[in-house]
């Protein structure tokens, strides 16, 4: 089973688009509206989906 990587420019709470987010469930947040990730977020998620590349 694969892990779906989470878009760089996802939820830093939880990894989903913004146009898509709405409001969402995430422990231990709780209920929250769409955040920026930090940049450290966006490069790990950047370096994450170029290894998942790799490996295919």
């Amino acid at each position: 089973m694969t892990t779906r990587t989470p878009s760089p420019n996802g939820c830093q709470h939880c990894g989903v688009d913004q146009r898509e987010h709405m409001q969402q469930w995430k422990p231990p947040v709780g209920w929250h509206k769409w955040a920026a990730p930090t940049q450290d977020q966006i490069k790990a998620r950047m370096r994450a989906r170029r290894a998942n590349r790799k490996e295919q």
